[in-house]
């Protein structure tokens, strides 16, 4: 698919999003949707430095924050709207990103990624003591209760960055697969060879830390109006820069899809997070899951999932591969799920036992997701044994919900969860599942 056609489907999947949020009838939809959307930018823009050219940046705040504060500056001087205000970031970022790259990137490996760091404490510095933008103090930006055919602020912040989401994914898509691409893949792979083979690296790294700097410039613009009162502690959080690394790294790095699988998992999970227990503890879970990709599976969910389909269906994707594509991604968003909701539990004496088992149920489903993906001969014995424990509770929350009115929605949830792990667990069965997973057991190849 050409990319003005990509372009198209994308504002299209974008456009049924919004409309499924405005179904919904609750405002607090858009406001964790635009936070998972302003992570997929984030993401993005960290990938075409950090995945393409294999340049990790630490110093995603820094581009975010000057975003965020080129809008409380332009705001101050002379109001204008929103996309003037994220263009301008886009720039302003872009710009710092030039003459960082400029300067840093004859640096390599881990020498490069502490100047990044110190960028983000040199740009926080100077914003803390620069009084025209607050200062320490922190600066109020008023938005509009509402606004014309959406009604709400928060549904048009909403549709900016999801505009600007489909943006960065069709330019990070655009990107890879062009000759600029290949010559970051050719960096990533070996640096010094692509030098002495013609490559001009530097000038390609000097793009991509311009290309990823504007977009997290662009990022950060609209982020005032979000918050209402921003300050140096809130624009330049160190949650921008881990999640900008952990989100691609967990969901592939070699593609424009891995970043926007990552920021869409690990961002709806700290929401959820954010409502269960509370915000404290998104680091923890997205610094556990972190480590655990980074020993299981470092080429991510992306890379497993290519692993998988060249294993399984090297000719076609066939029903079987599908099928068990289908149980592995439910068992993951169970095991992530049950990882929040029992650090939930476990945070609360009375319930720490339940919480205890709940982790451990939680280790169970991610085992099963990862064998089910690596073609393992006990992986369908392990998930049968995660999605037949998951029975018995929403069978008993069932009855109960049954026996008392006013409480169908509830019943139906449970019904769907009992529903759906009775046939992944009948199918799992199956001979033809278990003779497509018996050759990674005798390591035989498809």
């Amino acid at each position: 698919m050409r990319s003005p056609a990509f372009l198209l489907a994308a504002l299209a999947a974008g456009a049924l999003v919004f409309a499924a949020c405005r179904l919904v009838h609750n405002d607090y939809v858009f406001f964790a949707g635009y936070i998972v959307l302003q992570y997929i930018v984030l993401a993005t823009a960290w990938n075409i430095l950090g995945g393409y050219c294999g340049y990790v940046n630490f110093g995603t705040a820094a581009f975010f924050g000057l975003g965020a504060y080129s809008t409380v500056a332009i705001h101050k001087l002379l109001p204008l709207p929103l996309p003037v205000l994220i263009a301008a970031g886009g720039i302003v970022s872009g710009v710092v990103g030039l003459g960082t790259g400029y300067l840093t990137l004859r640096l390599r490996g881990a020498f490069f990624s502490i100047a990044t760091l110190a960028l983000a404490v040199v740009v926080q510095t100077l914003i803390t003591n620069w009084d025209f933008v607050g200062g320490s103090r922190g600066a109020y930006i008023v938005r509009p209760a509402t606004i014309p055919l959406l009604g709400s602020y928060i549904q048009y912040l909403f549709i900016a960055m999801l505009v600007l989401a489909v943006v960065a994914l069709t330019a990070a898509r655009a990107v890879e697969r062009s000759r600029l691409g290949y010559g970051f893949a050719a960096i990533r792979d070996d640096e010094l060879a692509a030098e002495t083979s013609g490559v001009p690296t530097l000038r390609l790294k000097l793009v991509a830390t311009t290309l990823s700097g504007a977009f997290m410039g662009m990022a950060g613009a609209p982020f005032p109006y979000y918050v209402g009162y921003l300050d140096p502690a809130s624009a330049f959080n160190l949650a921008y820069a881990v999640n900008s690394i952990a989100m691609p790294l967990i969901g592939g790095t070699t593609s424009w899809i891995g970043p926007l699988i990552g920021a869409v998992l690990l961002g709806s999970i700290q929401q959820v997070a954010t409502v269960t227990i509370s915000s404290a503890v998104n680091l923890l879970i997205v610094g556990a899951l972190l480590v655990a990709f980074v020993i299981i599976a470092p080429i991510g969910i992306v890379g497993l999932m290519r692993e998988f389909l060249r294993s399984a269906a090297p000719a076609r994707l066939d029903i079987r591969a599908v099928s068990i594509i289908s149980v592995a991604t439910y068992c993951l968003i169970a095991g992530i799920l049950a990882i929040v909701f029992g650090l939930s539990a476990v945070i609360t004496p009375e319930r720490a036992g339940t919480g205890v088992v709940i982790l451990a149920a939680s280790v169970l489903y991610l085992a099963s997701a990862y064998g089910l993906l690596k073609l393992r001969g006990w992986s369908h014995l392990l998930a049968t044994a995660a999605l037949a424990i998951s029975i018995p509770v929403p069978a008993v929350l069932l009855w109960l919900d049954l026996s008392n009115e006013g409480r169908a929605s509830s019943a139906v949830e449970n019904a769907v969860v009992i529903a759906v792990a009775l046939v992944a667990v009948a199918y799992l069965q199956t001979r033809r599942v278990r003779k497509l997973l018996r050759p990674a057991k005798e390591g035989e190849t498809s």
